[in-house]
């Protein structure tokens, strides 16, 4: 498990959960965008709920283990939609152009 500390106060969750978060806030930072995140976390008494974060370009969360007797909490549809965002965020990779740019009036290459 692991406790995240962010702005001022702290959750506990789990190790992916947090990963996850914490990569979450680093690409919307990156891209200097932000996000209001539910995420999975437990709470007092030891239940499972959910905590709302948001994140954004000046967000600070420090992730550290934190022993916790019971499981770990995992929450794999959540660590899924975060993971599908990163991407969504995260370098675009270059694809193939069918058709250059010739046909294009007033296009000055040498500024390309």
């Amino acid at each position: 498990m692991k406790r995240i500390h962010y702005a001022s106060g702290s959750l506990l969750t789990g190790d992916d959960i947090a990963d996850v978060l914490v990569r979450y806030a680093a690409a919307l930072a990156h891209n200097n965008d932000s996000a209001e995140v539910h995420a999975p976390a437990i709470i007092e008494g030891g239940l499972t709920g959910e905590v709302l974060m948001l994140l954004g370009p000046a967000s600070q969360i420090l992730a550290e283990n934190e022993p916790f007797v019971g499981e770990e909490l995992r929450d794999e549809a959540f660590v899924e939609e975060l993971e599908g965002r990163i991407a969504v965020l995260g370098p675009q990779r270059a694809t193939f152009v069918e058709h250059g740019t010739e046909e294009l009036p007033d296009v000055d290459f040498d500024l390309l």
